[in-house]
């Protein structure tokens, strides 16, 4: 066997491994395509929504987020919708501080805000089943709106 045989041999398995695991899990087996985004302004704006520069607290409302990937908790990244770039941060209506998976729906309106507008601010767009208050729910998960302390489970591929 050759150098370059000892060598690409192994290189081959993990790369074999690992595209295993991403067609067993749905998922690939790094935690990076979970962090909160780098470009924020335009995650927002992809979700339909404007930045603001401060917090608005007409509606204000918790609703917790739990995410599963091929059975493993994945950690709701701190600054979801929150741009810190400048000399003072500004804010999307929906938003986290922390990694708790609380979202802050903090609006100067009352309005209907979807788990689809969340997501798309954080860049993601998982296959998954869904739950609100433990009971499942039917169809795209996407378009579950937003309720206060409500509790909602993903449980991704």
């Amino acid at each position: 066997m050759t150098h370059l045989e000892k060598f690409t041999k192994p290189v081959l398995a993990l790369a074999a491994a690992g595209a295993a695991v991403v067609a067993l899990t749905g998922a690939a087996p790094s935690s990076g395509d979970w962090d909160a985004p780098r470009d924020v302004e335009a995650r927002v704006h992809a979700a339909g929504l404007k930045m603001l520069d401060s917090e608005k607290l007409t509606m204000h409302i918790h609703p917790h987020l739990t995410v599963y990937a091929g059975g493993r908790q994945v950690t709701v990244p701190a600054d979801i919708g929150i741009d810190r770039s400048g000399r003072k941060p500004r804010y999307s209506p929906l938003h986290t501080h922390d990694t708790t998976g609380t979202v802050h729906v903090e609006s100067a309106v009352w309005r209907d805000f979807t788990l689809g507008q969340f997501l798309t601010e954080w860049g993601v767009h998982p296959t998954c089943r869904a739950e609100v208050d433990g009971s499942p729910v039917a169809g795209d998960p996407a378009r579950i709106v937003f309720r206060d302390r409500q509790e909602i489970t993903l449980r991704c591929r």
